[in-house]
């Protein structure tokens, strides 16, 4: 008599369940993601614009909550479409910060790189430089890159600027695309800005604003990609751009008697990102490693 074994019995399934990327870079998540970054960014900066003048701590609250309307939008997205699991996945590689140190001290160095030049040739031509905000200001200039990282635009963009919205768009279109679109729509993401008085944007000329972020789109593409898509470098090099404001005065005064030195930097600053998209050899990476 053939004694009949028991069927073999299959293994506990234990890794992570696969995340399915197309319905979270899907055309509806996108357009989804788009429209809550800008309804909530537009909505607070014109309401606290509006209440400046009566209620000014209640418009600055406002100003600040508005400008996290891309990276609540991220999470709200990728929460919505994958659940706990995705959203873990995903701010797991937002977050990776073995990314090596040459990347951030790029990151941390880069502004300088290109504000010193263009400050050093309007000073040749005969321009003047308004005091450095750092001067006599040390910690004052250290408590404004904590202040900048926590409300002054990166912990509240990146997240969905690059975090999100760049791999989606590079998966349809490649990198080089995807970043001058990118860069087109963050521009005009920041339109309340200039609409605001005592912004550092409403002395900004848009078109030159603009060149300015596409440019730096590209940029921060490049450093995304470089990493693996990593957000933790392209947050120290938004920090640092906003941050090396306050020691290479380049902004825009009221009077644009500085526009020419702002002007310079757009200029390098469009002629990296120039030079990097086409010369740039690393493709986008594989969405399907992004979640």
């Amino acid at each position: 008599m053939t004694v009949q074994l028991p069927a073999r019995l299959s293994p506990v399934a234990t890794s992570v369940p696969l995340v399915d990327v197309r319905k979270v870079h899907s055309t509806q998540s996108l357009l989804a993601f788009f429209a809550l970054a800008f309804a909530w960014t537009w909505t607070g900066g014109l309401l606290g614009a509006a209440l400046k003048s009566d209620w000014p701590i209640a418009a600055t609250a406002l100003s600040m909550l508005s400008g996290f309307g891309p990276s609540l939008a991220a999470v709200a997205v990728v929460s919505y479409t994958t659940g706990r699991t995705g959203l873990r996945r995903w701010l797991t590689r937002c977050l990776q910060w073995r990314v090596g140190w040459r990347r951030l001290l790029l990151a941390f160095a880069f502004p300088a790189v290109f504000m010193g030049p263009a400050a050093a040739a309007h000073v040749a031509l005969g321009g003047t430089l308004p005091p450095s905000p750092a001067a006599d200001h040390v910690w004052l200039a250290v408590l404004n890159v904590l202040l900048i990282f926590l409300v002054g635009g990166p912990l509240g963009e990146e997240f969905g600027w690059r975090g999100y919205a760049l791999p989606a768009l590079q998966a349809r279109w490649g990198w080089r695309v995807a970043s001058v679109v990118l860069g087109v729509i963050w521009a005009v993401w920041h339109l309340p800005l200039f609409y605001s008085a005592g912004n550092l944007q409403s002395q900004w000329p848009f078109g030159w604003f603009a060149l300015s972020v596409i440019a730096s789109s590209v940029l921060f593409a490049w450093l995304f990609n470089r990493t693996q898509g990593s957000v933790v470098p392209v947050l120290v090099l938004h920090t640092t751009v906003n941050a090396w404001l306050m020691i290479i005065p380049i902004t825009v005064l009221p009077d644009s008697s500085n526009l020419r030195l702002t002007q310079f930097v757009v200029g390098i600053l469009v002629l990296t990102a120039v030079v990097t998209l086409l010369l740039g050899e690393r493709s986008h990476i594989k969405v399907e490693r992004l979640l």
